[in-house]
């Protein structure tokens, strides 16, 4: 049975978090971990913060492990549907239900 761990977005999912998450991140993967996405709360994202989602969605898709939003805001949704990135980041079912 796999580890699986929570990774709290935050209120701001940008260039000034980048580093702490992807700290959290890297030792989620380095944890042989599934990862749960916790992004209710997020009020402002920018490229960079969704640039580290689509890279982590990228390293674990492999590993045999899965990332999973637990909760996504109207905000992220909406954003990454802006700039393309909703199937990237696996946005498509949070899509059709908001």
């Amino acid at each position: 049975m796999s580890q699986s761990v929570t990774i709290e977005c935050g209120a701001r999912l940008s260039i000034e978090r980048v580093e702490a998450l992807h700290q959290e991140m890297e030792i989620a993967v380095r944890d042989a971990c599934d990862i749960q996405l916790h992004a209710a709360d997020v009020q402002y994202c920018d490229s960079a913060g969704l640039q580290l989602l689509v890279a982590l969605l990228d390293v674990v898709s492999g590993s045999g492990h899965y990332v999973c939003w637990a909760s996504v805001s109207p905000v992220i949704i909406d954003t990454c549907a802006i700039l393309g990135l909703s199937q990237a980041l696996q946005l498509e079912n949070e899509m059709s239900g908001a």
